[in-house]
């Protein structure tokens, strides 16, 4: 009977340890994630030439952090001289998602400015 009781002490006192191990890493995984400060935003300006092969790949990564929380940004594709079939593309990107902007260069001050943002 004794030996049972060591031994039920034991697997009580090693869960107890698993437990706060478990504790302790789900804590630093919180306190190390990075969130973004309520009202804090970010510009991601994207600077798209030719046939952009990963533009729509990298509009949609994008898209993905801010559905998730991690990051808030608005997300400006900047036509530097893209194909017209790439050209269509970020204007259905446009289009579909509200925190996507198509614009040229010279237009690109003006939307930051839009938001409050000046370079």
């Amino acid at each position: 009977m004794n030996i049972t009781f060591r031994m039920l002490v034991e697997v009580v006192v090693a869960g107890l340890l698993v437990v706060s191990l478990a504790a302790i890493f789900f804590a630093a995984r919180r306190a190390f994630r990075v969130r973004p400060k309520s009202g804090a935003e970010l510009f991601t300006v994207i600077a798209a030439t030719g046939d952009a092969a990963s533009l729509e790949q990298t509009v949609r990564d994008l898209l993905w952090l801010t559905k998730n929380g991690r990051v808030k940004t608005r997300i400006v594709i900047a036509d530097c001289g893209l194909c017209g079939q790439t050209r269509k593309l970020a204007e259905l990107l446009a289009r579909d998602f509200c925190n996507v902007t198509l614009c040229t260069p010279g237009q690109l001050p003006l939307i930051l400015e839009e938001d409050g943002w000046s370079l």
